[in-house]
């Protein structure tokens, strides 16, 4: 995979409906993870410099401190690493007749969201990034509103690294898709700027 385009058939196991043909798989931007990861760091040290004044100050034993600092340190990594498989199974999927959300939590859950793109109406396809920060790494959320004949539904592609180009070429994803009797029917783009106070 190349920039969230497709060079092999690694993913081809998504594609189940007859004359599907798979166009892009994506990925949240690894930078999501920052956060969390500084959080559960910071905290592990909080613990374990607090295990530290307590065992020395007053319990006074050091085997004691030993064993609680691995034990923290073995829960921060634990949760270190949740954090980045969370964000290793959550994907974006387009194919010339759906798009997909997968997110799957080992052990603990799975959600797929998905959307048929030969039964919606219109498509208005947003962009929104959250800031100078998001700016500067190219990180934002796509949206993509569908009118159903029964109800109107928002796919939301959130954090995506590349997300203007991605947002440009989703519009063409999408025109392409299109039947002949419906190409009369609109896809809107529109980018929507979050300022930050």
């Amino acid at each position: 995979m190349k920039d969230g385009m497709i060079t092999n058939g690694d993913w081809n196991v998504f594609i189940t409906l007859k004359d599907e043909k798979l166009l892009l798989v994506k990925r949240r931007h690894p930078f999501v993870m920052l956060m969390p990861i500084l959080i559960t760091s910071m905290l592990g040290l909080f613990f374990i410099s607090s295990a530290f004044i307590l065992f020395q100050q007053f319990l006074v034993s050091s085997s004691l401190f030993f064993t609680t600092m691995l034990l923290l340190i073995s829960i921060s990594v634990s949760v270190i690493t949740k954090i980045v498989i969370d964000w290793y199974f959550h994907i974006y999927i387009l194919t010339n007749r759906k798009i997909l959300e997968l997110r799957y939590t080992p052990l603990t859950s799975y959600l797929v969201n998905d959307v048929m793109l030969d039964r919606v109406n219109c498509t208005e396809i947003d962009l929104r990034t959250h800031g100078f920060l998001n700016e500067l790494i190219d990180m934002g959320d796509i949206l993509i509103t569908f009118d159903r004949p029964t109800s109107r539904e928002e796919f939301i592609l959130k954090d995506v690294q590349g997300s203007h180009a991605l947002a440009t070429y989703l519009t063409q994803q999408l025109l392409d898709v299109k039947q002949p009797e419906t190409l009369y029917q609109p896809i809107w783009f529109k980018e929507r700027r979050t300022k930050v106070a």
